[in-house]
């Protein structure tokens, strides 16, 4: 499962009341409720760099009970009713953050993500990119962002560290390896995406250095509230492991917007 597509979702919901947005070389400090940065450019329906003129500036941005406050010396704006997952992070850290919302070109890159959700655990991201194309005419932004990278997307991470035991869970039942492993290093995922269909690789090493790869279709359901996607194939090396990959998500992912019946994965967003 693809963690670019789930990103996807997430961006999506969180500019929904949005017409366009871009921000140029975000690097962010937060640590709930509060935080500090620095920005070259930042536009929603205009861009505060271009009025003042200034190369970058600083900023900080402060969590409310429904709400963002991001105060500078130039503007202040607030973020009214941030999705969950955003406005309840504990913690959020990036450098050279870029992210592009706009007609027919979307783009997210970065040189580091670092993020903890509420429940916890760290998430990181190096060298990242994801870029969507598409021709869409709706005029709500979530629709037609996501639309737009159903259409065609295409994603890049160098190095990435998730904060759970799924990759060593999966080596430790393959056949003829140690049962016994630490933490297993995930390295140059690739996803490309086009009309829903999807074909996806991470390398990993656990005795041998070797891709796990997922070919699968994502669709949008119930209005566009839950996303579906198919897992058709997952191969590690030449071994087929799709019983055993979805097998071990069913154990140990339990979460009531989260319903996986093989070879659907269901997330709904609440």
């Amino acid at each position: 499962m693809s963690y670019f597509i789930l990103i996807l979702f997430i961006i999506s919901s969180a500019l929904a009341a949005l017409e366009n947005l871009q921000v140029k070389n975000l690097n962010l400090d937060y640590v709930s409720p509060q935080g500090a940065g620095l920005v070259e450019k930042l536009s929603i329906g205009m861009s505060v760099q271009e009025i003042f003129n200034k190369q970058s500036y600083s900023f900080e941005i402060y969590r409310r009970e429904d709400s963002f406050d991001v105060l500078s010396a130039y503007a202040d704006f607030q973020w009214l009713y941030p999705i969950a997952f955003v406005h309840n992070l504990q913690k959020l850290n990036t450098e050279k953050f870029n992210l592009k919302i706009d007609r027919g070109e979307h783009f997210l890159r970065g040189e580091s993500l670092r993020f903890t959700p509420q429940k916890g655990g760290d998430y990181f991201f190096r060298n990242f990119s994801l870029d969507c194309n598409g021709s869409s005419e709706l005029k709500k932004v979530s629709e037609r962002l996501k639309a737009d990278c159903l259409d065609k997307m295409h994603a890049t991470v160098t190095n990435m560290e998730l904060p759970f035991q799924f990759l060593t869970d999966i080596a430790d039942q393959l056949p003829d390896t140690p049962t016994e492993t630490d933490d297993i290093p995930a390295n140059d995922f690739f996803l490309s995406l086009y009309k829903g269909d999807f074909f996806s690789y991470v390398r990993i090493k656990y005795i041998v250095k070797a891709y796990l790869k997922i070919w699968g279709h994502v669709q949008y359901e119930n209005e566009g509230k839950t996303l579906a996607i198919r897992i058709d194939s997952i191969k590690y090396g030449v071994l087929p492991v799709t019983d055993l990959v979805m097998a071990e998500l069913r154990r140990q992912i339990h979460h009531s917007s989260i319903s996986i019946n093989p070879p659907w994965i269901r997330i709904t967003h609440q």
